[in-house]
């Protein structure tokens, strides 16, 4: 009778241990199944940015010293202006924001800022020759409205933003 009840028992605990056995394949297949799913949607969004990374590794700038940046976009956009027939009525560099952030990313940004004046085809022209993504430099923000004092002319405030790798720091 003893032998009997023991073998119930671990007939019994053998059964208990193979359910609990099986309940953790189970768990585990499913996590696999998951991993895998994930796996397979990050090869499928690499594949689909997959020219824009090497684009961006055949164009990415040079690393550059963070004040000059703006120094040099500015003097570009005043040369291209001047090429224009522009007028400048202001010109300002916008401080720098990456240090407001709380992402760290690889690159930085610079903004210029100008107020301008002249005729509607030269800002389009002025436009076309500083926005340029190639060059990682875009124009974030235009404003246009009506010379007053002159009808053939426009008032313009338009910012320019240049991206760029800072130098690094440790050197």
């Amino acid at each position: 009778m003893f032998a009997a009840a023991g073998v119930i028992l671990l007939s019994l605990w053998g059964y208990k241990s193979y359910q609990n056995k099986r309940i953790a394949i189970n768990i585990d297949r499913e996590t696999a199944k998951t991993e895998l799913q994930e796996g397979q949607l990050y090869l499928s969004q690499r594949d689909s940015i997959q020219d824009e990374i090497e684009w961006l590794a055949s164009h990415e700038p040079e690393p550059q010293a963070s004040e000059q940046v703006p120094t040099k976009l500015q003097e570009l956009a005043a040369t291209e202006l001047a090429r224009a027939g522009l007028t400048v009525k202001k010109s300002d560099i916008l401080p720098d924001r990456s240090a407001e952030s709380e992402t760290v990313t690889h690159y930085k940004v610079a903004q210029v800022k100008f107020q301008i004046t002249g005729e509607e085809r030269n800002l389009y022209s002025w436009f076309d020759k500083m926005h340029s993504p190639n060059d990682f430099r875009v124009i974030s923000e235009i404003t246009m409205s009506p010379n007053r004092e002159e009808t053939s002319q426009i008032d313009c405030t338009v910012t320019f933003d240049q991206w760029y790798v800072p130098l690094d720091p440790n050197l």
